[in-house]
């Protein structure tokens, strides 16, 4: 902790020995001793002054209490803060006010719409403040500034407390559902894309038989159009329970960052999210490169372990990494990936999933 104090020229440290010295020279001059007197008191108020500031350094304090350093973008939540020695200024007759400031990750939905990264309250008790907190965007989330501010009286001064410890937060993607617009397309060796989503749709076509009597939704029209003859799907459960999940956040040219990239990550988070609900094994690989120069890659696991890797490498992404291009990144995957894996490549407004 640091306190600064802004004090009027009058009450500088420097000038207490001087405040001294005239009082005793003063003070028994004939016809001065009024003069004597005024110095006196400044000497005093000085005095009672420094005394104050030395109280305040030993009681003043505060602690944060019961948060959580991992927060989904668009959470609401409370910060317990309990502020040290208010007691102490409370019988001084002082009053004090606190004042936070974030880096604009994280807000407070009850203070100022014009200004909602700023908090500011006056502080009356030792009794714990309950503070309300809102994340706003993906990625690590810190207050850059702690302030609490006592005033003399009579204008006599102001003392700042500054912290050196802010609370920190790491923002995981959101998992809502509105983040996955479940648009899975299953492409087959460049002939037609046909709708398929291995959530949603345990069935996988696995071809093509003549008409007999199935409903009309059941009729394969391209086998029809191929054959002259009316033909049927033939479906099969699908079994596919391991996924390789392509993120590529380049933009429609293959290069640079897309302008959607959030979009394409909580559709990523969700997604895995979902298959690794249904038992499903996971690999995921990212267009960036990483601290070693190497393509980003998170080897296939399964489980809640999984999940919170995915979510925690995906708040790291920034728009100061490096990203590679979109055909060098499509050539590294396909050698990559896990031979049996099913994979699903998400990039430029569309979510792919490839045989």
């Amino acid at each position: 902790m640091q306190i600064e104090r802004s004090v009027p020229f009058w009450l500088e440290r420097r000038l207490f020995p001087l405040y001294v010295t005239l009082t005793f020279i003063f003070l028994f001059i004939p016809r001065l001793s009024l003069l004597g007197f005024f110095f006196a008191s400044l000497a005093t108020i000085h005095f009672v002054v420094g005394r104050t500031e030395k109280q305040l350094r030993k009681d003043v304090a505060i602690k944060w209490r019961h948060y959580e350093i991992l927060m989904f973008n668009k959470e609401q939540t409370s910060l317990q803060l309990e502020v040290f020695g208010i007691d102490s200024l409370t019988r001084l007759g002082l009053e004090a006010t606190l004042r936070l400031h974030t880096d604009g990750s994280v807000i407070f939905p009850e203070m100022d719409p014009l200004h909602p990264a700023t908090f500011h309250a006056t502080i009356d008790s030792d009794e714990a403040l309950e503070i309300p907190i809102q994340t706003i965007r993906r990625g690590p989330a810190k207050f850059d500034e702690i302030i609490i501010t006592v005033r003399l009286p009579w204008r006599m001064g102001v003392y700042l407390f500054t912290f050196d410890t802010y609370p920190a937060f790491t923002v995981l993607p959101s998992l809502t559902a509105q983040a996955m617009p479940l648009l899975l397309q299953r492409l087959r060796l460049g002939e037609r894309p046909d709708r398929y989503s291995p959530l949603k749709n345990k069935l996988v076509q696995l071809g093509a038989k003549p008409y007999t009597a199935e409903p009309s939704k059941e009729i394969d029209w391209y086998a029809t159009a191929k054959t002259g003859r009316l033909q049927t799907k033939v479906f099969d459960t699908s079994n596919q329970d391991t996924f390789t999940i392509a993120l590529n956040l380049s933009g429609p040219s293959g290069y640079g960052l897309h302008q959607q990239y959030e979009i394409f990550i909580e559709q990523t988070a969700f997604l895995i999210s979902e298959l690794l609900k249904e038992g499903c094994k996971i690999e995921l690989f990212l267009n960036r490169l990483d601290t070693l120069n190497k393509m980003t890659q998170l080897a296939m696991k399964e489980g809640q372990p999984q999940l919170k890797h995915v979510l925690m490498l995906l708040s790291t992404l920034s728009t100061r990494d490096v990203y590679v291009a979109t055909q060098q990144f499509d050539r590294y995957v396909t050698r990559q990936k896990y031979v049996n894996s099913q994979l699903i490549k998400i990039e430029c407004n569309k979510i792919a999933l490839l045989s």
